[in-house]
């Protein structure tokens, strides 16, 4: 079966075991994301990724693919978040009453993103929630200020300067990638994050490739060993680079986005904030762990394998 998410923000969480009594507010049909994010202590934010308690988010719309319900859990795969965990897509559990069942399996034929940071959605003219970066939407109708687009809710409206056709341009750049990044300078670090209310590394790249039409797979891990290795002396803007434990020999555990003149856009750990930061002298220095180009830098031609 095929569902949408029908909240702003949903958490992909490891186990209908994992969520604490602080996280009864996302579990419901209507959530808080930002207050959520916000009540949370440096030590309870901490403990969703020491504790392994979130897996990854979907956004609004977003489909999943349902394996089975239990007691008032889907477990679900993300199709679009491709990872080694499963061969569908990224897997997890969501609350079922964050879910809508599809009817029609197929996407709509024209869909629009949310090109700012955020954006509100109305209905009947009233503001009736805030969806993230990237959300997307199947347009309806236009009139002079509003595009009137479909969402698992019901229709609804939203302003025409927040949302912009999808397109793969064949003249995209790594330069592109790094320039939409830039405008998260200072959003705080989630783990698991997904949306423009808090990113991890590896969700912060995935999402700043997916604003430019391309899909990287969800985690650092992954997104280690596609697209084509380059050099630390062959770097370009737009390129991953990753960092691993034991001085660079072991497991990947970092990703982040080479900004040219030795610069890296990233979302580094719980209590910091999407930044840039030059290499050299870095912590990081001594975890490298080699960088993979995913577009081609002199063509703008897309790279993944």
């Amino acid at each position: 079966m095929i569902y949408e998410s029908k909240v702003p923000v949903a958490n992909v969480w490891t186990a209908p075991q994992s969520p604490r009594e602080m996280d009864q507010k996302v579990l419901q049909s209507t959530i808080q994301i930002k207050e959520w994010i916000d009540q949370q202590t440096y030590e309870e934010k901490l403990a969703l990724c020491e504790e392994n308690l979130i897996q990854s988010q979907v956004l609004l719309g977003e489909r999943v693919i349902g394996l089975e319900e239990t007691d008032g859990w889907m477990k679900v795969v993300i199709p679009q978040q491709a990872s080694r965990k499963h061969p569908q897509g990224y897997p997890g559990y969501i609350p079922v009453e964050q879910l809508t069942q599809v009817t029609d399996s197929e996407p709509p034929d024209r869909t629009l993103i949310v090109c700012q940071k955020k954006a509100v959605l109305y209905q009947n003219g009233t503001p009736d929630m805030e969806v993230s970066f990237l959300t997307e939407l199947a347009p309806v109708e236009e009139t002079d200020d509003y595009v009137h687009v479909l969402t698992p809710l019901g229709r609804r409206e939203i302003n025409k300067e927040d949302v912009r056709s999808i397109s793969v341009s064949s003249f995209i750049t790594g330069k592109d990638v790094v320039e939409i990044g830039k405008q998260f300078i200072g959003l705080s670090y989630l783990w698991g994050g997904m949306s423009s209310f808090g990113y991890d590394c590896s969700g912060f790249a995935y999402s700043m490739y997916k604003a430019c039409g391309y899909l990287l797979p969800r985690d650092a891990s992954d997104q280690a060993v596609r697209g084509t290795p380059v050099t630390a002396a062959d770097l370009e803007p737009g390129d991953l680079i990753f960092f691993a434990n034991d001085n660079g020999k072991g497991a990947v555990r970092h990703v982040g986005i080479y900004a040219g003149d030795g610069l890296m856009l990233h979302s580094p750990k719980t209590g910091r904030a999407i930044e840039l930061l030059a290499l050299s002298g870095s912590s990081y220095e001594k975890e490298w762990a080699g960088a993979r180009r995913y577009l081609n830098a002199e063509r703008g031609r897309w790279d993944g394998k």
